[in-house]
Parts: structure tokens; C-alpha cells; sequence
């Protein structure tokens, strides 16, 4: 049995709270130190955000693997690294997912900061006060700004990309997917106002989505990327050819415009079963699936160890290990909190 001063618990988790939040800032500064030699025009008008962009990076790269979780790739560091300090690495589908998450986090922090209050320069959305909106409700409240976020992302983030060459027309395309997906899937927010709870009149305003669910749009885009050439100083969509045959001629296919919202990419992936550093890829020896079962498992956890060992030529390998908890948490008056510790024996399974 374990006893805690219910002080010193509450003291304890705002340390680790702060703790949290100083270990990401310290991730994120190394990002962004090497984010402002790289992307950073040297406008001190953009300085103020530079902390909310950093922590941006680092949470987009947290759902970046939060998506991946199950797949070969696993958006690990090594490719985040790739990304970091080079300007000339391969158009692959999941350069093409990284630039446009980052980008999608950008929009998303600087935007709810605004709205939060967190700089003096930008705010609410006052183009969404006062007048009806529809029957039976009115703007009101503090509606996202987006246009700021959108401004700020494209800045920090186009900035890095000279020139007009395949690589960067396609990091481009896919930095404005990711803000464009923040912008067209906000969401509105109200509030009921009326006698006993009723709901005469609403009050609503605009905010934008959460990382987690733009996470998984963009994974949907990942897997509906489509691949471009470079034609005349502009990228356009590979099609195969097809020749047609009329009075001796040969005429081609004629090409589909280039979608604006979806990812694009110009180089085939390499094998992420292997591991290579210098391409930025971990592989899976090592990689933990799962076989758990239940209705909040998702397709790709339930099918985790095909995908991530068979698929790749590893076999399972299944270990039982013992995790220790506190648990079964008591407060008792006055001002204890006692706990106890629970051991569970926890099958894991991995790619061997």
C-alpha cells in the first residue's frame, strides 16, 4: 500500500506537466533552430511566433507517427532528419505527408493561439460578429481566425523551397494540402441560449479541427497520393500511355490536371523492411504489432503483424513482460490519497 500527500500528488503532476511541455519545447527548438536557418526569410515580424511553430513541428511529427504506427514506414526521427538537413531529398509519398502534417500543425497552433489570446497582433475572427446567420442562430463567441495561420505556415514553410525545379513545385503543392485541409474541414461551434435550458437562440463561431482527425485526412490523401512529372516548367499528373491508331497516327492519352487537394510525388519509395540511415528509413526488426482485439481497435492495429512483420519476411516473436502500475487510487479525508501497485503480465509481440 502506498500513501501520497494529496498536495504533494498535485504538485507532482504539474511538474510533469511542465515537464512534458519542456521536453517537447526542447525537441521542437532543435527543429526550429534548424527550421529558421533553413525557412526564415529575416523578418522580424514572424520572431513572435517562432516558439508556437516549433511546438507546432514536433506535435505534427507526433501524429505523423500516431498515423503510421502500424505501417512499415513509422514515420520515425531518421526521416524527420532527412527533412531537417537536407534540400534535396527524395519526392516520396511520405516526404509529401510530412510537409503537409507540419504544415497542417502550424496553421492549427498559431490559429488557436490567436484566438486564445496569445499575441497582441492577432485575435478572433471578426468577420463573424453580430449578423444571423441562419434561422434560429447568430455569430458570436470568438471564432477561429484561420487567415493568419494559413499566412504564418505558408511562410515558414514555402520559404525553404527556391527556385522552380520538380522538388520544390512539389513541397509547395503539398505545404498548401496541409493548410488547405485546416481550412476547409473547420467546424461550427454553438452555445443554446433560452428559459430552462431551452434552445431559443444559438450563439456559434468557427474553430478549426483538432490534429488528430486532419491527421487521418491526410493519411487518406497519403493513400490516394498521385505521382507527377515536370513538362514545361510546370508539374503535371503521370498517366500511362496509351497509343491509338487512326489513319497512321498515333495519338496519346491526354493528360488530367494536377489535383489541388491531394498529395503528389515524383520518386518511388524505398523498402522501409530494411533499415538505412542515410535514406532515413529504421525498418521493422524490432517493431512491436499487436493482436489485440475489440471494437476500438482499428483495421490497421488488427492487421499489424501482417503488415509489419510477415509482409516484410520477419517472423513473431511473442514475450511475456511484467508492467508495473499504481492503481486503485483512494482519497481519504484528510489528505491522503492511497494507492496501490498492480502487477499485470502483458503479451508482446515483434518482428524477429
Amino acid at each position: 500500500m502506498r500513501i501520497f500527500k494529496l498536495n504533494v500528488i498535485i504538485t507532482e503532476v504539474i511538474i510533469a506537466s511542465l515537464g512534458i511541455l519542456v521536453e517537447s519545447a526542447a525537441c521542437s527548438s532543435i527543429y526550429f533552430r534548424s527550421l529558421s536557418n533553413i525557412m526564415m526569410s529575416g523578418s522580424k515580424a514572424v520572431d513572435i511566433y517562432a516558439d508556437s511553430v516549433a511546438i507546432a513541428a514536433e506535435r505534427g511529427m507526433e501524429e505523423c507517427r500516431n498515423q503510421f504506427r502500424w505501417e512499415p514506414w513509422g514515420c520515425p526521427k531518421e526521416s524527420y532528419n532527412v527533412f531537417l538537413r537536407s534540400q534535396k531529398y527524395p519526392a516520396t509519398k511520405e516526404m509529401a505527408f510530412i510537409h503537409a502534417m507540419i504544415s497542417a500543425s502550424i496553421v492549427i497552433t498559431l490559429t488557436r493561439n490567436c484566438s486564445l489570446g496569445h499575441f497582441n497582433s492577432c485575435g478572433c475572427d471578426e468577420t463573424k460578429k453580430g449578423p444571423l446567420g441562419y434561422a434560429g442562430w447568430e455569430w458570436g463567441g470568438c471564432s477561429d481566425n484561420v487567415k493568419i495561420g494559413n499566412k504564418m505556415a505558408k511562410h515558414y514553410m514555402d520559404s525553404k523551397e527556391h527556385g522552380r525545379d520538380i522538388q520544390a513545385m512539389i513541397n509547395l503543392h503539398n505545404n498548401r494540402v496541409g493548410r488547405m485541409m485546416v481550412k476547409r474541414n473547420m467546424r461550427r461551434m454553438c452555445k443554446c441560449h433560452g428559459v430552462s435550458g431551452s434552445c431559443e437562440m444559438k450563439t456559434c463561431w468557427m474553430r478549426v479541427q483538432e490534429l488528430k482527425p486532419i491527421g487521418e485526412l491526410l493519411k487518406k490523401a497519403y493513400d490516394s497520393a498521385v505521382p507527377v512529372e515536370y513538362n514545361d516548367n510546370a508539374l503535371i499528373r503521370t498517366v500511362k500511355r496509351r497509343r491509338h491508331h487512326h489513319e497512321n497516327s498515333i495519338y496519346y492519352q491526354q493528360r488530367p490536371k494536377l489535383p489541388k487537394n491531394q498529395l503528389i510525388y515524383n520518386e518511388i519509395s524505398p523498402n522501409y523492411c530494411v533499415g538505412n540511415k542515410t535514406a532515413g528509413v529504421a525498418g521493422v526488426s524490432g517493431r512491436q504489432c499487436s493482436r489485440r482485439t475489440g471494437s476500438d481497435v482499428s483495421d490497421a492495429e488488427r492487421a499489424s503483424c501482417k503488415t509489419l512483420c510477415r509482409a516484410c519476411g520477419y517472423n513473431i516473436q511473442v514475450k511475456t513482460v511484467v508492467v508495473e502500475s499504481v492503481c486503485k487510487c483512494k482519497f481519504e479525508w484528510c489528505c491522503d490519497v492511497k494507492c496501490k501497485t498492480c502487477v499485470e503480465k502483458v503479451a508482446q509481440h515483434q518482428c524477429v
